[in-house]
Protein backbone atom coordinates (compact mmCIF):
# COMPACT_ATOMS: atom_id res chain seq x y z
CA UNK A 1 0.00 0.00 0.00
CA UNK A 2 1.45 3.47 -0.76
CA UNK A 3 2.96 5.78 1.91
CA UNK A 4 -0.41 8.13 2.27
CA UNK A 5 1.97 10.74 4.31
CA UNK A 6 4.60 10.42 1.42
CA UNK A 7 2.59 11.26 -1.11
CA UNK A 8 0.42 14.27 0.44
CA UNK A 9 4.37 15.58 0.91
CA UNK A 10 4.74 15.20 -2.51
CA UNK A 11 1.49 17.07 -3.48
CA UNK A 12 2.57 20.24 -1.07
CA UNK A 13 6.18 19.89 -2.84
CA UNK A 14 4.31 20.03 -6.11
CA UNK A 15 1.95 23.12 -4.74
CA UNK A 16 4.90 25.26 -3.96
CA UNK A 17 6.24 24.66 -7.53
CA UNK A 18 3.30 25.66 -8.92
CA UNK A 19 2.41 28.90 -7.17
CA UNK A 20 6.44 29.97 -7.98
CA UNK A 21 6.01 28.77 -11.76
CA UNK A 22 2.18 30.74 -11.48
CA UNK A 23 4.08 34.04 -10.28
CA UNK A 24 7.28 33.38 -12.43
CA UNK A 25 4.19 33.36 -15.63
CA UNK A 26 2.62 36.24 -14.36
CA UNK A 27 5.56 38.71 -14.20
CA UNK A 28 6.30 37.90 -17.75
CA UNK A 29 2.94 38.47 -18.79
CA UNK A 30 3.33 41.79 -17.16
CA UNK A 31 6.59 42.71 -19.32
CA UNK A 32 4.67 41.20 -22.16
CA UNK A 33 1.73 44.33 -21.37
CA UNK A 34 4.54 46.63 -20.97
CA UNK A 35 5.82 45.78 -24.22
CA UNK A 36 2.66 46.08 -26.03
CA UNK A 37 1.91 49.28 -24.68
CA UNK A 38 5.42 50.67 -25.85
CA UNK A 39 4.29 49.45 -29.26
CA UNK A 40 1.19 50.76 -29.28
CA UNK A 41 2.50 54.36 -27.99
CA UNK A 42 4.09 54.41 -31.77
CA UNK A 43 0.94 53.80 -33.55
CA UNK A 44 -1.90 54.65 -31.60
CA UNK A 45 -3.31 56.13 -28.41
CA UNK A 46 -2.35 54.46 -25.17
CA UNK A 47 -6.06 53.55 -24.16
CA UNK A 48 -6.62 51.26 -27.10
CA UNK A 49 -4.30 48.75 -26.13
CA UNK A 50 -5.75 45.35 -25.86
CA UNK A 51 -4.47 42.71 -23.14
CA UNK A 52 -7.44 40.10 -24.09
CA UNK A 53 -5.90 38.91 -27.47
CA UNK A 54 -8.13 35.75 -28.96
CA UNK A 55 -5.46 35.12 -31.48
CA UNK A 56 -3.08 33.90 -28.46
CA UNK A 57 -5.64 32.36 -26.68
CA UNK A 58 -6.84 29.73 -29.58
CA UNK A 59 -2.84 29.42 -30.28
CA UNK A 60 -2.71 28.52 -26.49
CA UNK A 61 -5.48 25.89 -25.93
CA UNK A 62 -4.13 24.37 -29.32
CA UNK A 63 -0.55 23.93 -27.46
CA UNK A 64 -2.39 22.53 -24.50
CA UNK A 65 -4.58 20.13 -26.65
CA UNK A 66 -1.02 18.92 -28.16
CA UNK A 67 0.64 18.41 -24.61
CA UNK A 68 -1.92 16.90 -22.51
CA UNK A 69 -1.15 13.20 -22.00
CA UNK A 70 -3.56 12.96 -19.37
CA UNK A 71 -4.96 11.64 -16.78
CA UNK A 72 -6.50 15.32 -16.66
CA UNK A 73 -8.92 15.68 -19.40
CA UNK A 74 -8.37 18.63 -22.24
CA UNK A 75 -11.83 20.05 -20.84
CA UNK A 76 -9.87 20.99 -17.49
CA UNK A 77 -7.21 22.37 -19.03
CA UNK A 78 -8.98 24.25 -20.69
CA UNK A 79 -11.12 25.41 -17.54
CA UNK A 80 -7.40 25.75 -15.30
CA UNK A 81 -5.54 27.88 -18.53
CA UNK A 82 -8.94 30.07 -18.88
CA UNK A 83 -8.76 31.27 -15.19
CA UNK A 84 -4.68 31.87 -15.81
CA UNK A 85 -5.40 33.84 -18.49
CA UNK A 86 -7.80 35.55 -16.65
CA UNK A 87 -5.73 37.00 -13.69
CA UNK A 88 -2.87 38.02 -15.98
CA UNK A 89 -5.46 39.71 -18.64
CA UNK A 90 -6.47 41.56 -15.21
CA UNK A 91 -2.79 42.29 -14.03
CA UNK A 92 -2.31 44.01 -17.20
CA UNK A 93 -5.55 46.37 -17.42
CA UNK A 94 -8.41 46.63 -15.25
CA UNK A 95 -10.94 45.11 -18.01
CA UNK A 96 -14.68 45.13 -17.60
CA UNK A 97 -16.84 43.11 -19.78
CA UNK A 98 -20.47 44.74 -20.71
CA UNK A 99 -23.00 42.06 -21.42
CA UNK A 100 -27.08 41.53 -21.45
CA UNK A 101 -28.05 41.51 -18.01
CA UNK A 102 -29.43 41.40 -15.32
CA UNK A 103 -27.21 38.78 -13.79
CA UNK A 104 -28.30 35.15 -14.70
CA UNK A 105 -28.30 35.84 -18.38
CA UNK A 106 -27.13 33.56 -21.21
CA UNK A 107 -25.01 36.10 -22.21
CA UNK A 108 -23.34 36.72 -18.47
CA UNK A 109 -23.04 33.02 -18.21
CA UNK A 110 -20.93 32.88 -22.06
CA UNK A 111 -18.83 35.66 -20.98
CA UNK A 112 -17.74 33.99 -17.45
CA UNK A 113 -17.19 30.42 -19.60
CA UNK A 114 -14.91 32.67 -21.76
CA UNK A 115 -13.16 35.23 -19.56
CA UNK A 116 -13.02 34.02 -16.62
CA UNK A 117 -13.14 35.09 -12.83
CA UNK A 118 -10.65 37.91 -12.96
CA UNK A 119 -12.53 40.31 -15.19
CA UNK A 120 -15.22 43.08 -14.09
CA UNK A 121 -18.29 42.02 -15.30
CA UNK A 122 -21.02 45.20 -16.14
CA UNK A 123 -24.10 44.43 -17.11
CA UNK A 124 -26.41 46.21 -19.42
CA UNK A 125 -30.87 46.72 -19.99
CA UNK A 126 -30.41 46.18 -23.55
CA UNK A 127 -27.85 45.08 -26.32
CA UNK A 128 -27.59 48.28 -27.87
CA UNK A 129 -26.20 49.51 -24.55
CA UNK A 130 -23.18 47.13 -24.51
CA UNK A 131 -22.31 48.47 -28.17
CA UNK A 132 -22.40 52.03 -26.54
CA UNK A 133 -20.72 50.58 -23.66
CA UNK A 134 -17.52 49.70 -25.79
CA UNK A 135 -18.04 52.52 -28.30
CA UNK A 136 -17.97 55.23 -25.48
CA UNK A 137 -15.04 53.57 -23.50
CA UNK A 138 -17.67 52.12 -20.62
CA UNK A 139 -16.26 48.89 -20.95
CA UNK A 140 -12.86 47.37 -22.46
CA UNK A 141 -14.83 44.41 -24.42
CA UNK A 142 -18.90 43.66 -24.70
CA UNK A 143 -20.22 40.45 -25.23
CA UNK A 144 -23.53 40.03 -27.69
CA UNK A 145 -25.43 37.21 -28.61
CA UNK A 146 -25.84 37.00 -32.39
CA UNK A 147 -27.59 33.79 -33.52
CA UNK A 148 -28.94 30.89 -32.02
CA UNK A 149 -29.17 27.70 -33.69
CA UNK A 150 -32.96 27.26 -33.58
CA UNK A 151 -33.99 30.53 -33.77
CA UNK A 152 -31.51 32.37 -36.28
CA UNK A 153 -30.15 35.46 -36.41
CA UNK A 154 -30.44 38.03 -33.39
CA UNK A 155 -31.75 40.89 -34.90
CA UNK A 156 -30.92 43.15 -32.30
CA UNK A 157 -27.59 42.83 -32.79
CA UNK A 158 -27.31 43.16 -36.42
CA UNK A 159 -29.02 46.24 -36.13
CA UNK A 160 -26.62 48.06 -33.73
CA UNK A 161 -23.93 46.98 -35.58
CA UNK A 162 -24.82 49.16 -39.11
CA UNK A 163 -24.16 52.56 -36.19
CA UNK A 164 -21.41 51.99 -34.74
CA UNK A 165 -17.36 51.55 -35.22
CA UNK A 166 -16.56 48.53 -32.36
CA UNK A 167 -15.07 45.53 -34.26
CA UNK A 168 -15.61 41.66 -33.71
CA UNK A 169 -12.81 40.42 -31.64
CA UNK A 170 -14.18 36.87 -31.28
CA UNK A 171 -16.74 34.68 -31.18
CA UNK A 172 -17.71 31.90 -28.86
CA UNK A 173 -20.80 29.65 -28.55
CA UNK A 174 -22.99 28.62 -25.56
CA UNK A 175 -24.92 25.40 -25.75
CA UNK A 176 -28.76 26.59 -23.99
CA UNK A 177 -30.64 24.75 -22.04
CA UNK A 178 -33.96 26.92 -20.93
CA UNK A 179 -36.28 26.14 -18.00
CA UNK A 180 -39.72 27.46 -17.02
CA UNK A 181 -39.02 29.14 -13.91
CA UNK A 182 -42.24 30.00 -11.79
CA UNK A 183 -43.93 30.49 -8.56
CA UNK A 184 -46.87 29.14 -9.77
CA UNK A 185 -48.08 25.47 -10.65
CA UNK A 186 -47.95 24.66 -14.70
CA UNK A 187 -51.03 24.53 -15.30
CA UNK A 188 -52.20 28.30 -13.16
CA UNK A 189 -49.76 29.70 -15.55
CA UNK A 190 -51.33 32.80 -17.33
CA UNK A 191 -47.77 34.89 -18.95
CA UNK A 192 -44.69 33.26 -19.56
CA UNK A 193 -41.99 36.24 -20.07
CA UNK A 194 -38.39 36.21 -21.96
CA UNK A 195 -36.42 37.40 -24.76
CA UNK A 196 -37.51 37.30 -28.07
CA UNK A 197 -35.11 34.25 -28.38
CA UNK A 198 -35.86 32.54 -25.83
CA UNK A 199 -39.64 32.07 -26.55
CA UNK A 200 -38.92 31.38 -30.12
CA UNK A 201 -36.10 28.53 -29.03
CA UNK A 202 -39.52 27.03 -26.75
CA UNK A 203 -42.39 28.16 -28.80
CA UNK A 204 -43.24 24.09 -29.46
CA UNK A 205 -43.22 23.15 -25.96
CA UNK A 206 -44.98 26.09 -24.71
CA UNK A 207 -47.81 25.91 -27.10
CA UNK A 208 -48.15 21.94 -25.87
CA UNK A 209 -47.72 22.46 -22.39
CA UNK A 210 -49.06 25.99 -21.55
CA UNK A 211 -51.15 26.97 -25.07
CA UNK A 212 -53.61 29.49 -23.16
CA UNK A 213 -50.52 31.70 -21.53
CA UNK A 214 -49.81 34.67 -23.02
CA UNK A 215 -45.95 34.97 -24.22
CA UNK A 216 -44.40 38.57 -23.40
CA UNK A 217 -40.87 39.85 -24.66
CA UNK A 218 -38.46 41.67 -22.60
CA UNK A 219 -35.26 42.70 -22.88
CA UNK A 220 -33.18 39.73 -21.48
CA UNK A 221 -33.99 36.11 -20.13
CA UNK A 222 -32.57 37.65 -16.52
CA UNK A 223 -35.42 40.40 -16.73
CA UNK A 224 -38.21 37.82 -17.30
CA UNK A 225 -37.24 36.14 -14.15
CA UNK A 226 -37.18 39.22 -12.24
CA UNK A 227 -40.58 39.86 -13.74
CA UNK A 228 -41.85 36.44 -13.08
CA UNK A 229 -40.77 36.65 -9.31
CA UNK A 230 -43.28 39.73 -9.08
CA UNK A 231 -46.43 38.53 -10.41
CA UNK A 232 -48.76 35.57 -9.36
CA UNK A 233 -49.30 33.24 -12.44
CA UNK A 234 -46.45 34.35 -14.58
CA UNK A 235 -43.55 32.49 -15.54
CA UNK A 236 -40.00 33.02 -17.45
CA UNK A 237 -37.94 31.01 -19.80
CA UNK A 238 -34.42 31.18 -19.21
CA UNK A 239 -31.70 29.91 -17.33
CA UNK A 240 -31.49 27.84 -14.28
CA UNK A 241 -29.14 29.75 -12.60
CA UNK A 242 -32.04 32.47 -12.50
CA UNK A 243 -34.31 30.21 -10.20
CA UNK A 244 -31.71 30.99 -7.30
CA UNK A 245 -30.88 34.28 -8.27
CA UNK A 246 -34.76 35.77 -8.16
CA UNK A 247 -36.03 33.26 -5.98
CA UNK A 248 -38.49 31.05 -8.64
CA UNK A 249 -38.77 27.50 -8.57
CA UNK A 250 -38.14 24.99 -11.52
CA UNK A 251 -41.18 24.15 -13.32
CA UNK A 252 -39.43 22.26 -16.35
CA UNK A 253 -35.93 22.01 -17.26
CA UNK A 254 -34.74 21.83 -20.98
CA UNK A 255 -37.79 22.93 -22.41
CA UNK A 256 -35.75 23.90 -25.62
CA UNK A 257 -37.41 23.08 -29.04
CA UNK A 258 -33.87 21.34 -30.28
CA UNK A 259 -31.30 19.19 -28.01
CA UNK A 260 -28.51 20.36 -29.59
CA UNK A 261 -30.03 24.45 -28.77
CA UNK A 262 -26.77 26.69 -28.73
CA UNK A 263 -26.00 30.56 -29.09
CA UNK A 264 -23.29 31.71 -30.66
CA UNK A 265 -22.00 35.35 -29.16
CA UNK A 266 -19.38 37.85 -30.37
CA UNK A 267 -16.90 40.05 -28.06
CA UNK A 268 -16.77 43.23 -29.74
CA UNK A 269 -13.47 45.90 -29.02
CA UNK A 270 -12.20 48.70 -30.30
CA UNK A 271 -10.57 47.12 -33.07
CA UNK A 272 -10.10 43.23 -34.65
CA UNK A 273 -7.15 40.85 -33.30
CA UNK A 274 -4.60 39.52 -35.23
CA UNK A 275 -4.76 36.86 -37.97
CA UNK A 276 -4.54 32.95 -37.07
CA UNK A 277 -4.69 30.41 -39.47
CA UNK A 278 -8.40 29.76 -39.56
CA UNK A 279 -10.67 33.14 -39.01
CA UNK A 280 -13.93 34.64 -40.59
CA UNK A 281 -14.66 38.09 -41.56
CA UNK A 282 -17.62 39.86 -41.18
CA UNK A 283 -18.51 42.02 -43.80
CA UNK A 284 -21.46 45.07 -43.93
CA UNK A 285 -22.81 46.65 -47.59
CA UNK A 286 -25.85 48.46 -49.28
CA UNK A 287 -26.79 48.00 -53.01
CA UNK A 288 -27.47 50.64 -55.75
CA UNK A 289 -30.37 48.01 -57.29
CA UNK A 290 -30.99 50.95 -60.08
CA UNK A 291 -27.31 48.98 -61.41
CA UNK A 292 -29.12 45.15 -62.33
CA UNK A 293 -27.55 41.94 -60.63
CA UNK A 294 -25.35 44.44 -58.43
CA UNK A 295 -26.47 41.88 -55.11
CA UNK A 296 -25.11 38.88 -57.36
CA UNK A 297 -21.77 40.42 -58.55
CA UNK A 298 -20.71 41.44 -55.26
CA UNK A 299 -21.62 38.16 -53.78
CA UNK A 300 -19.42 36.05 -56.63
CA UNK A 301 -16.43 38.39 -55.76
CA UNK A 302 -15.89 36.06 -52.88
CA UNK A 303 -16.24 33.12 -54.79
CA UNK A 304 -13.51 34.53 -57.38
CA UNK A 305 -11.19 35.51 -54.22
CA UNK A 306 -11.97 30.99 -52.92
CA UNK A 307 -13.50 32.85 -49.79
CA UNK A 308 -16.76 30.87 -48.27
CA UNK A 309 -19.43 31.74 -46.87
CA UNK A 310 -20.62 30.58 -44.00
CA UNK A 311 -23.91 33.18 -43.28
CA UNK A 312 -25.54 36.04 -45.44
CA UNK A 313 -28.15 38.03 -43.52
CA UNK A 314 -30.19 41.67 -44.28
CA UNK A 315 -31.41 44.60 -42.42
CA UNK A 316 -33.96 47.37 -43.52
CA UNK A 317 -31.39 50.03 -43.58
CA UNK A 318 -33.84 52.73 -42.07
CA UNK A 319 -32.87 55.57 -44.45
CA UNK A 320 -35.72 54.65 -47.03
CA UNK A 321 -38.49 51.98 -47.46
CA UNK A 322 -37.11 48.41 -49.20
CA UNK A 323 -33.63 49.16 -48.69
CA UNK A 324 -31.22 47.09 -46.92
CA UNK A 325 -27.87 46.56 -45.42
CA UNK A 326 -26.22 43.17 -46.00
CA UNK A 327 -24.11 41.15 -44.14
CA UNK A 328 -21.79 38.53 -45.30
CA UNK A 329 -19.45 36.85 -43.01
CA UNK A 330 -16.29 34.64 -44.86
CA UNK A 331 -13.44 32.70 -44.36
CA UNK A 332 -10.02 34.66 -43.80
CA UNK A 333 -8.98 37.97 -42.04
CA UNK A 334 -9.17 41.12 -42.67
CA UNK A 335 -5.16 40.92 -42.82
CA UNK A 336 -5.01 38.51 -45.45
CA UNK A 337 -4.38 39.46 -49.52
CA UNK A 338 -7.16 37.69 -50.55
CA UNK A 339 -10.03 39.18 -48.64
CA UNK A 340 -8.24 42.67 -49.29
CA UNK A 341 -8.60 42.48 -52.78
CA UNK A 342 -12.29 41.14 -52.32
CA UNK A 343 -13.17 44.02 -50.52
CA UNK A 344 -12.16 46.43 -53.20
CA UNK A 345 -13.93 44.51 -55.75
CA UNK A 346 -17.05 44.64 -53.98
CA UNK A 347 -16.77 48.58 -53.59
CA UNK A 348 -17.32 48.13 -57.25
CA UNK A 349 -20.55 46.89 -57.09
CA UNK A 350 -21.85 47.47 -53.60
CA UNK A 351 -22.31 50.86 -51.47
CA UNK A 352 -21.30 51.44 -47.51
CA UNK A 353 -19.13 48.70 -47.86
CA UNK A 354 -17.49 48.28 -44.35
CA UNK A 355 -15.46 45.46 -42.17
CA UNK A 356 -17.28 44.63 -38.96
CA UNK A 357 -13.91 42.55 -37.65
CA UNK A 358 -12.28 39.57 -37.98
CA UNK A 359 -11.96 36.90 -35.41
CA UNK A 360 -10.40 33.42 -35.12
CA UNK A 361 -12.96 30.62 -36.18
CA UNK A 362 -14.07 28.54 -33.27
CA UNK A 363 -17.52 27.14 -34.58
CA UNK A 364 -17.42 23.29 -32.86
CA UNK A 365 -17.18 20.40 -35.39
Amino acid sequence: MSDLPSLRKKIDSLDTTLVNILNERARVSLDIGAAKRQADEKVQSPSETHVYMPAREKEVYAKLERLNRGPLKSEALHAIFREIMSASIALQKDVSIAYLGPPGTFSHQAAYERLGDSVIYVPQKQIADVFEAVEKGRATYGIVPFENSTYGTVVESLDCSIHTPVKVRAETYLPVHQCLLSNTALDKITKVYSHPQGLGQTQKWLSQHVPNARRISVKSTAEAAQQAALETGAAAVCSEICASLYGLEVVARDIEDATANTTRFLIIGTSSDNATLDDHTLIRFTVDHRQPGALCDGLKVFKDHQLNLFKIDSRPSGQRPWHYVFFVECSGHAQNEEVQKAVKELNQFCLDVVVLGSFPNQRPE
